[in-house]
């Protein structure tokens, strides 16, 4: 790329909208819920939250 390319909406990371359990692929549906023991999204959603929170001007830990 040269140095007058611009790059709008660049990734800054997910929103707590796209870590939502219906879609990760181990959401089994309503009534099974996830078939994982541990959530394998946990820390891209802890991420999400904070940077949510960040931008609101909220304290991450209350």
């Amino acid at each position: 790329m040269t140095e007058n390319t611009r790059i709008y909406h660049r990734f800054t990371g997910y929103t707590v909208a796209d870590c939502d359990c219906k879609y990760c692929l181990h959401y089994g549906g309503k009534r099974k819920g996830c078939v994982l023991d541990t959530c394998c999204c946990a820390e891209e959603r802890a991420q999400a939250l904070a940077r949510e929170q960040a931008e609101k001007g909220q304290s991450v830990w209350k």
